[in-house]
């Protein structure tokens, strides 16, 4: 290949018959790529499917579209519902979808290529409760990839999300940066309380499934008795998610969420899904506790059904809607009196003031949370109050008054053996101290901070961390040091697969470019 011409990468995307959208959006994702990003990595995409065996030969040849399977560099299998067209002559596989997969994976095996991505669509609850006999085979195989832990998988919610997660992969590949599937770490630790109130309403259940024995109740026996077992089922697939079986979780808590009147389960069931990015899921299931909680009442279920949906619309850049969820969540925890939940609210509503930029309504609300838990005496929750005023301080230049905070959270933390809020402590001086061009200090904070976050095995925290320690020496002039750190964070941020990589290496290229500059002035 000529130094002028474009490195050819050819794609292959395999889907059953319900994606014709994706498969659409797949091709324009190519064409983008092509313009831009093409021109610049002088690479060529090159887009595979059966519609182009379709085009060249006037029929849909199997043969002919494994031959592409067989050439490409890249192999893309989406799936959303089906399992796909059934392959009477493709024994062992049942579809040729299937087949198709197998035959890249076979491929890979032996030869490293071609690279493999495979993008689930999401599928609502209620279906995957009763899936029938297609996507049953599609959540068996997303649990397959799970354990094998072979191929890296990944979801999306809609065609345009697709194409986001096409087009950052395939950048990724042209330039050599993918992580390894063996490097994915996917552990979903919920709630202790939530697994708390689950474990005491199991106990409760099974000691009046005793009660209504001895008094020969037997439909009461029977309905205690299943619900002994659903709260049984929740504990199982919150142990499955803390041990990274998030697939088989999955599977539980879909069907308790679409079975359960329980609302700790619901509860359980909601925080799985909000943190597995599942939010239509979490939506849906809040919707359903809501329905059994009474959106007109004032319990504190209601309550906390309100608090979360805010949580939920905030994570979705839905701020109004989120504020409003907060409101209604605070006007009942004010009249039940739970000081506890009116912190909680205040903590969420300064967090968006705080988002929207609205610092002096975020400052009082904070304010207003730090006066409840010095009541109550809750260290842990002062430490982050501290932490939240020291940045909103610290944001609007007021530094001697943000220093004071974090130092204030740091006292806590040690107290109480808080590494981790420890680290971050550190990291916020090291940031203070370095807009003051107090330096020495900056760098003695963030190595601190690294020491501790290298201790608990927090890559993000430790990428960071090397961040900000490249910040520091290339403010100071010592290039060497900051490309050293820049490079350690940029490792890390691409392990992670963290956006804040591309920040990452822009100034290191910047660095690179601006250390040349200084070199060739010195020669002169």
């Amino acid at each position: 290949m000529s130094a002028t011409e474009k490195r050819k990468i050819r794609v292959f995307i395999a889907s059953p018959n319900d994606l014709a959208e994706e498969r659409r959006v797949f091709r324009s994702a190519i064409n983008v790529l092509n313009i831009g990003f093409g021109d610049g990595a002088n690479v060529e995409f090159v887009a595979l499917g059966w519609e182009d065996t379709l085009a060249s030969t006037g029929r849909r040849s199997q043969g002919i579209i494994n031959q592409d399977i067989d050439n490409c560099d890249v192999f893309i299998l989406a799936m959303h519902r089906r399992w796909g067209q059934e392959a009477p002559d493709a024994h062992p596989y049942t579809s040729y979808t299937e087949e198709e997969f197998h035959r890249a994976l076979e491929r890979w095996k032996s030869t490293k290529a071609p690279e493999v991505f495979v993008f689930f669509k999401r599928v609502d609850a209620a279906s995957e409760t009763d899936p029938g006999p297609q996507l049953s085979k599609v959540i068996k195989f997303r649990q397959h990839l799970e354990e094998t832990r072979q191929i890296l998988y990944h979801y999306f919610d809609s065609p345009e999300s697709f194409l986001n997660e096409v087009d950052r992969h395939l950048r990724a590949y042209a330039k050599g940066e993918l992580p390894k599937a063996d490097q994915r770490n996917d552990v979903v630790v919920l709630p202790l309380d939530a697994l708390q109130e689950v474990e005491k309403a199991k106990q409760i259940a099974l000691q009046k499934t005793e009660e209504a024995t001895q008094a020969s109740q037997a439909a009461e026996e029977v309905r205690l008795k299943l619900e002994a077992m659903q709260l049984q089922m929740a504990e199982d697939a919150a142990q499955l998610a803390k041990e990274g079986k998030i697939e088989f979780a999955r599977e539980k808590f879909t069907k308790l969420v679409t079975e359960t009147t329980n609302i700790q389960i619901l509860f359980l069931g909601y925080e799985f899904f909000f943190r597995t990015g599942d939010m239509d899921t979490a939506e849906k299931v809040i919707g359903k506790w809501m329905g059994l909680s009474g959106a007109e009442n004032r319990t504190s279920h209601t309550a906390a059904a309100f608090g979360n949906l805010g949580l939920l619309y905030q994570t979705r850049g839905e701020f109004e809607r989120a504020e409003e969820m907060h409101l209604k969540s605070l006007v009942i925890e004010k009249e039940l009196g739970r000081k506890e939940g009116i912190a909680s609210d205040y903590g969420n509503l300064g967090n968006i003031y705080s988002i929207r930029g609205e610092l002096d309504r975020a400052e009082e609300m904070y304010k207003k949370v730090l006066e409840i838990d010095q009541e109550l005496g809750r260290k842990e929750a002062l430490a982050k109050d501290y932490g939240n005023l020291g940045n909103i301080y610290c944001i609007r230049g007021e530094l001697d008054l943000a220093e004071e905070m974090y130092k204030k959270v740091l006292e806590i933390d040690e107290v109480l053996g808080r590494k981790d809020s420890m680290a971050n402590a550190y990291g916020n001086l090291g940031l203070l101290y370095q807009t003051r061009g107090e330096l020495d200090r900056a760098e003695e904070m963030h190595l601190k901070s690294l020491a501790i976050d290298d201790e608990l095995g927090w890559k993000e925290g430790v990428a960071s961390d090397y961040w900000s320690l490249g910040n520091v020496y290339q403010t100071r002039g010592e290039f060497g040091r900051a490309a050293e750190m820049y490079k350690k964070s940029i490792v890390l941020f691409r392990e992670l697969g963290s956006p804040n990589e591309k920040k990452v290496q822009d100034l290191l290229n910047k660095l690179r470019g601006d250390d040349t500059t200084s070199e060739s002035d010195a020669k002169k």
